[in-house]
């Protein structure tokens, strides 16, 4: 099991899950759209590919913690 923060423009929320399970899934159970965001684990972008690969296969120890990030990148508010 490993400890996934899970951080959005509004939301903050820790979930444990499996090795096994991939970005797209925590995503999903969360009810989390990502289709406008920059995506990011511990920092690093991830790419479409990446969303379908476990987090087992992107480094991610079993046992620990790591970071999952979807923030909204926009324009600022210049008229």
């Amino acid at each position: 099991m490993i400890s996934v923060s899970v951080k959005t423009n509004t939301t903050r929320t820790t979930v444990s899950t499996d090795i096994n399970t991939t970005p797209r899934s925590v995503f999903s159970e969360l009810g989390i759209d990502t289709s406008t965001s920059m995506v990011n684990l511990d920092g690093a972008p991830l790419t479409a590919a990446d969303f379908g690969k476990t987090f087992e296969e992107l480094g991610v120890a079993d046992g620990s913690t790591t970071s999952l990030n979807a923030i909204v990148k926009a324009d600022g508010a210049a008229a």
